[in-house]
């Protein structure tokens, strides 16, 4: 039995505050601290799919050019350490405890009307200390769920990015995609530039609007920069500034062309600003890129693919690149939380399985397995396609290998905590 970690259980016992759309608090926080998110220059990022592929890209290209860059994501894939990290390094268990010593004494003297810190304020708070007391040149920061009202945005960035928008977390964000536009949109700072690679008409709107409003210059994907499939396959960009070709996005699918492109347009304003980020290592930084859980393929016999989509766009393009590949019979390993577009996410991917088995991750928040089931026997009814209840992800992942055989694929997918556990188990 793994020794105590009480750290993380006070961490883990703020996910009983809830999310609470409010920046009083974190500000509080903050300046209690000495509002170290003031003292390194960010990049903030934003959006519904691609953000955190995006924020990796601009971490391994800043740290290629000899930058030391503190990236902030979430959520982790298998240990909280994973969130907070300076040059591709995870915030150690030592370093951990101290600085959330620090931001905990810091809480205990807010005088604030509501002093009950969600999980997330707190942990963008250590971020934040963190990557002051480590010096580092650039933070680059993505947003947990929003844009107006997350706790990363009391930022004054460099840059702003706001990689698309789609449906989700409609609970807090609204229902229909201007809506979720204009919380995104939030992060939008006056006169600071906006990267934008979202090209729905609706949605970009919204973006362009408050853009204006905010005297901000936006660029757009399509438009101001553009990424293009070259004669070699590999990706060819041409920005503002800089045209370079056959570059190769360290992540796979045909949607990371977006999201490289989108960090590279952001590249482009840091050397506007003044950092010498030269083409070659724009390339190796590209290049080098790792960001676990986006079709991730942690097997070649058979074929094992991690991908963390959690929403129908998500699982779109999921889908999309699952057709990259060759296999004979694609198993699905799903599983899914309750709080999401479950039909959505399954429109797409179930009808490329020939094989589907159903699990559920160690969390409240998943959905029960036999409500997956009913409703894929409503989808899939004129296909007859199988689905298998397991237990666990262990469990599922276990029998998915057992029946694969040689030319078959496997893909674990439905949630960041489906595809942790299976990663944990596969030891991948």
């Amino acid at each position: 039995m793994p020794p105590r970690n009480k750290t993380l259980e006070y961490l883990s016992s703020l996910h009983g505050h809830g999310i609470k759309l409010s920046l009083s608090r974190i500000k509080e926080l903050l300046r209690l601290l000495g509002n170290p998110q003031d003292d390194f220059p960010t990049i903030h990022i934003a959006g519904t799919n691609g953000k955190g592929s995006t924020a990796a890209y601009l971490s391994s290209i800043s740290g290629r050019a000899g930058f030391k860059t503190g990236l902030y994501t979430s959520p982790h894939l298998i240990k909280f350490n994973e969130r907070i990290q300076v040059s591709g390094r995870p915030i150690s268990d030592q370093a951990m405890r101290r600085i959330a010593v620090k931001v905990r004494k810091a809480a205990k003297k807010m005088t604030g009307p509501d002093r009950a810190l969600s999980f997330f304020e707190f942990t963008t708070a250590m971020a934040f200390l963190y990557f002051k007391e480590r010096s580092v040149d650039i933070g680059v920061i993505e947003t947990g769920m929003g844009g107006r009202f997350d706790a990363t945005n009391v930022v004054t960035p460099l840059v702003s990015v706001i990689t698309n928008i789609g449906l989700d977390h409609t609970m807090y964000l609204g229902a229909k995609v201007k809506d979720i536009a204009f919380e995104k949109a939030g992060i939008i700072k006056r006169g600071v530039p906006v990267i934008t690679g979202e090209e729905k008409a609706e949605a970009l709107a919204v973006i362009e609007k408050a853009s204006r409003r905010m005297g901000a210059r936006l660029l757009k994907i399509g438009q101001d920069f553009t990424p293009r499939k070259g004669h070699d396959g590999r990706l060819d960009y041409s920005g503002v500034d800089i045209d370079i070709k056959s570059l190769t996005p360290g992540l796979r699918g045909a949607h990371q062309f977006k999201n490289a492109a989108c960090a590279l347009a952001a590249i482009e304003v840091l050397r506007g600003s003044g950092f010498k980020i030269p083409v070659k290592a724009i390339r190796q930084g590209l290049k080098g890129t790792i960001w676990p859980a986006r079709v991730d393929v942690v097997s070649r016999r058979p074929l094992v693919i991690l991908d963390a989509a959690h929403n129908p766009d998500g699982a779109l393009t999921l889908a999309n690149a699952l057709k990259e590949f060759r296999y004979k019979s694609l198993t699905l390993v799903l599983g899914i939380m309750a709080d999401k577009d479950i039909p959505g996410i399954l429109s797409s991917l179930a009808p490329l399985a020939d094989n589907i088995i159903v699990c559920a991750p160690e969390t409240d928040r998943a959905a029960s397995p036999a409500l997956i089931v009913r409703m894929l026997g409503r989808m899939l009814r004129p296909f007859s396609k199988p689905a298998v209840v397991k237990s666990s992800v262990k469990d599922g992942v276990a029998a998915a290998l057992k029946d694969a055989r040689k030319g078959d694929a496997v893909c674990v997918t439905g949630s960041i905590f489906t595809v942790g556990e299976a990663k944990k188990y596969l030891k991948a």
